[in-house]
């Protein structure tokens, strides 16, 4: 939480800072990679420039946004398809957020920072949550060490004076002395 909280933070302070403003500008882009398109034909480091910061964006969300959750036991998909809609929300936010700071709007940033997190989630959480599955179940992690067995609970544990267990053919009111053959 505490990481995911400073990356907003960090992404915050990078996107409402005005920048200053240039003679020319080129008008919003909604057209899918056609600023990309556009860069590459013109050569230089500006296509590269545009695609890392455009990962380095939202590509933390792929991990961070699992890591929260805390869940070890999941399935990939349903945590691949969150990460990837949280991060594609927060990418849209962002650059929703840029145009106030006098940016222009880029559909492209918003798709190659998805492509970010989805790249990022795909390549370390799966592996990460085997390892730590393995991890907690008391035998090696990926890397080969050895890890300590957890603590084992009791077999049966002191039942919690809050929770009412009932008993198999119990009635509402048998535990108050109300019998029904009374």
């Amino acid at each position: 939480m505490v990481l995911l909280t400073l990356h907003f933070a960090v992404l915050s302070w990078l996107t409402l800072r005005a920048v200053p403003a240039t003679a020319w500008a080129y008008d919003a882009n909604l057209t899918p990679f056609a600023t990309l398109h556009r860069a590459f034909a013109a050569g230089g480091g500006t296509a590269a420039r545009q695609v890392l910061a455009a990962l380095a964006q939202t590509a933390p969300f792929g991990v961070l946004l699992p890591l929260v959750g805390g869940r070890l036991y999941t399935r990939w998909l349903p945590s691949f398809l969150h990460a990837v809609g949280l991060s594609a929300l927060i990418a849209t936010g962002l650059e929703v957020l840029e145009t106030s700071a006098g940016r222009v709007l880029n559909v492209d940033d918003v798709l190659i920072g998805v492509v970010g997190a989805a790249l990022v989630h795909l390549l370390l959480v799966p592996a990460t949550r085997a390892a730590l599955r393995a991890r907690a179940a008391g035998g090696t992690s990926a890397g080969g060490v050895d890890v300590p067995n957890p603590p084992v609970l009791r077999a049966d544990p002191e039942a919690d004076p809050q929770i009412r267990v009932t008993q198999p053919g119990e009635t509402r009111g048998s535990r108050i002395g109300i019998r029904a053959d009374a």
